[in-house]
């Protein structure tokens, strides 16, 4: 007998996404098939007639914006054709395209979005999805929330339901009615966006009162910063890189180029333990203006990186005591703070809040898989329309 229940969920992120299953009471996180993670990430690449999605399309990614730094800075090119997209998640709804070489024609981010969703669907291999839940950032728009479900009907899921992320996010962190009489925050610092949502329960249901945030804040903001302030400076300093930092195409193909290498560095430093890290490259990323091999090989303190990277968490903290003044409470009023996304993972900003909240930062489960978690658990509520059940005589 088919199932009944939706049961799958998915987080649909800006840098990385997820898909998640309730099998047996419990939710199954299928696991990526090229490096076996329980995140793929939000990016597509077209080679040849061929599509690739996740890990090797993030490689190709790296790799297309290597090279066009390289012959930018030999031949002063700044015409170069792109294949891979990533991050287009943020154009939700809107007439950006992304034009590919390869292809021959150019995508909107739904589409985009619907290779992703069905890289997804690919991984589950024991049965196939018609019916699932997709997650949505709670500041979504009406024409970003179409985009959404046309992404979906692109992919080939007949029905679809979308939730709002932070919704998603206290149901897998266990939040009730019975378990919380107050108010509680959602602090969702994901790739891509930052989004803070004040929840409650009211008669028996889960409610976001109110939302703030920004959709240009994100960890790859925080890369960027690792880029900028630590990277190129590095480089700066023993190379002779001044036309190519004067040039905006060369500098935004070298600042490209690095940002593997920063959101690396970032998530090394991200323990507790950590107090330095190490950051080179595997190979020369090209020349500089005297035509020597720039090379990176530096050692990343811990203090380094929070000089660098403390302001962009500040604006998410001071954007989230922005939500609790509108609505007149104070952090010690919060039953607790919920983090969600991978870059709340980071020690720094964990000591930020603590330092800067009077209440309970609760880390209790995985930031990077919770809102596919609460999605799967929410689906597993949810009916598949009747039409679409595959029931037995």
């Amino acid at each position: 007998m088919g199932r009944t229940k939706i049961d799958y969920g998915i987080d649909l992120g800006t840098t990385n996404s997820a898909i998640a299953r309730m099998e047996n009471g419990k939710v199954k996180i299928f696991k990526s098939d090229a490096l076996q993670k329980d995140t793929t990430p939000s990016c597509v690449s077209f080679r040849m007639g061929t599509i690739f999605v996740g890990d090797k399309a993030f490689g190709l990614y790296t790799g297309e914006q290597l090279e066009a730094f390289r012959d930018s800075s030999q031949t002063g090119n700044n015409k170069h054709k792109f294949n891979t997209f990533r991050e287009f998640k943020r154009t939700m709804g809107t007439d950006t395209v992304y034009e590919s070489a390869s292809a021959g024609r150019s995508f909107n981010s739904d589409e985009l979005s619907a290779e992703v969703l069905m890289a997804l669907k690919a991984i589950v291999r024991d049965e196939e999805i018609s019916s699932v839940v997709i997650t949505v950032p709670a500041r979504f728009r009406n024409n970003q929330i179409d985009a959404t479900q046309a992404a979906a009907e692109l992919a080939g899921f007949k029905y679809c339901e979308l939730l709002q992320e932070p919704i998603a996010a206290s149901i897998a962190y266990g939040v009730t009615g019975k378990s919380v009489n107050g108010h509680w925050l959602v602090f969702d610092f994901g790739g891509g966006t930052f989004d803070v949502a004040l929840m409650k329960v009211e008669e028996g249901i889960m409610k976001v009162v109110d939302t703030g945030g920004d959709p240009q804040l994100g960890g790859k903001d925080v890369d960027a910063a690792v880029v900028e302030k630590i990277i190129i400076t590095h480089i700066a300093e023993n190379y002779n890189i001044k036309k190519i930092l004067k040039d905006d195409y060369g500098k935004r193909r070298l600042w490209e180029a690095l940002k593997l290498m920063a959101e690396e560095a970032k998530i090394a430093i991200s323990p507790p333990s950590k107090s330095s890290v190490e950051i080179f490259s595997e190979k020369p990323l090209g020349e500089d203006e005297d035509g020597n091999a720039i090379e990176v090989e530096l050692k990343m303190t811990l203090p380094q990186f929070e000089d660098a990277v403390a302001p962009i968490y500040q604006r998410a903290i001071d954007l989230t005591n922005k939500l609790l003044k509108k609505n007149h409470l104070k952090a010690k009023d919060l039953e607790m703070v919920l983090l969600v996304g991978g870059p709340t993972l980071s020690q720094t900003l964990r000591k930020m809040l603590s330092e800067q909240f009077e209440t309970k930062i609760d880390t209790s489960i995985d930031p990077m898989t919770a809102v596919a978690v609460g999605a799967a658990i929410f689906a597993s509520g949810k009916d598949v329309p009747v039409g679409l059940q595959d029931r037995d005589k």
